[in-house]
């Protein structure tokens, strides 16, 4: 291998993919994992060879390889809590929200409810004994920065800010 980088370029890149931003594989060779182009994830970092590090939506985290591997910077595509919840709830989805104000976990009904402003949503620390009201509003405006939508299962999991 031996691909050198400088140091300008890792500059660059630490500018163009900063950590937290969600990217695209276009291209990986791993005889070991599948990587299909298409993958997303989020980058956790840069080493100073200039690997981007992701944490992919597969569970895996390889890097991209500086010289090797490609991978495109996407936008985030962010939607609200309350646009999510519109848009999925007439397919009958439970909805599984990790949001700063603990675990959110609505049926489909629940979810008409809390859109209505007919119900509190309720967050919990891990465990739902725990769980507190929070503000309608303060849930249906948190951005979402992951989904993983799983149509076959009927769940929506995300994680909030």
């Amino acid at each position: 291998m031996g691909i050198y980088i400088k140091k300008e370029q890792l500059e660059a890149l630490r500018e163009k993919y900063p950590k937290g931003c969600r990217v695209e594989l276009v291209k990986m060779d791993d005889p070991y994992r599948e990587m299909p182009p298409g993958l997303k994830g989020v980058v956790t970092g840069i080493d100073d060879s200039g690997s981007i590090h992701v944490d992919w939506q597969n569970g895996s985290s390889l890097a991209v390889i500086f010289g090797e591997d490609k991978c495109r910077k996407i936008e985030d595509g962010e939607v609200t809590v309350g646009e999510l919840l519109r848009r999925y709830v007439s397919c009958r989805k439970e909805f599984h929200f990790m949001t700063p104000a603990g675990f959110v976990d609505l049926t489909a009904q629940d979810a008409e409810k809390v859109l209505a402003g007919e119900m509190k949503p309720k967050g919990h620390p891990g465990d739902p004994e725990y769980a507190v009201e929070m503000e309608v509003r303060e849930l249906l405006e948190f951005r979402c920065k992951e989904a993983d939508i799983r149509d076959g299962q009927g769940a929506v999991s995300v994680l909030v800010y």
